[in-house]
C-alpha cells in the first residue's frame, strides 16, 4: 500500500518519529488525555491501513493524529 504522505515518513526510524512527533506537539493546545490516545494507538496498531509509523488512509504520522483531541480517523475507527 502507498503511503499518502511524504516518502521520507517511511524511511524515518521510530526515534526519529518520536522526536517528531514530540516536537509537533509542543505547539499544540488540544491534546487527548493519554488514555483516550493510548486507545486509539491500539486500534491503529489492528488497522490494515497502517503503514510503519503513517496511516495509509491519510498519510500522517498515527502517534501524531492520535495525541489530537479533535481529530478522528479518517476510517472513522475512533
Amino acid at each position: 500500500m502507498a503511503c499518502l504522505g511524504c516518502e521520507i515518513k517511511e524511511q524515518v526510524s521510530r526515534l526519529d518519529v518520536d522526536a517528531l512527533v514530540r516536537e509537533q506537539l509542543s505547539f499544540e493546545i488540544d491534546l487527548a488525555e493519554e488514555e483516550v490516545r493510548d486507545q486509539r494507538l491500539s486500534i491503529c496498531e489492528q488497522c490494515e491501513h497502517l503503514n510503519q509509523h503513517t496511516c495509509g488512509k491519510c498519510g500522517c504520522f498515527v502517534r501524531f493524529r492520535a495525541s489530537l483531541e479533535k481529530k478522528s480517523c479518517p476510517d472513522r475507527k475512533w
